[in-house]
């Protein structure tokens, strides 16, 4: 008859313990070398001399922040409408910026473009995301919508 000695409950509590830590340390230690980022979208209005506010906001701005620990280089800022990219006047949209740990980069958009191109879309609601994109397609995006007023 043959006997195998299997050890004491311990032996394999710590053993099992040893294995999960491993699988852990060497998950967090990849998912550190994957960029990672903050996005944040406001709008801008202009205020006159009488301080009186405009209707309409005259910018959007989007910011991003690095929050990781790599460099993130960023090709474009741009804004996903009825499943299609907006094409922005002028290259606008263009980024060209590499953001290292803890920077921030803010990148703006005209107001008005971004409002007649979705009217003249048929576009009377924006509810979708705007996107921070690198060349390998990765994106980092934030929720933006309005509503637009006529006229």
């Amino acid at each position: 008859m043959v006997k195998y000695e299997l050890g004491n409950i311990a032996d394999w509590l710590s053993a099992i313990g040893t294995i999960g830590a491993v699988v852990v340390a060497l998950y967090l230690a990849r998912r550190e070398s994957n960029p990672r980022a903050f996005v944040q979208v406001d709008w801008s209005y202009e205020v006159d001399g009488v301080l009186t506010i405009s209707r309409e906001p005259s910018y959007i701005k989007c910011r991003i922040v690095n929050i990781g620990i790599v460099p993130i280089y960023l090709s474009e800022c741009t804004i996903f409408i009825k499943k299609r990219k907006m094409a922005f006047v002028h290259g606008t949209h263009l980024v060209n910026k590499t953001i290292r740990p803890g920077e921030l980069y803010e990148h703006t958009f005209s107001y008005s473009s971004v409002k007649s191109f979705c009217i003249s879309n048929g576009v009377k609601h924006l509810n979708t995301n705007i996107y921070f994109l690198t060349p390998s397609g990765k994106k980092f995006k934030t929720k933006i919508k309005t509503q637009f007023e006529s006229g």
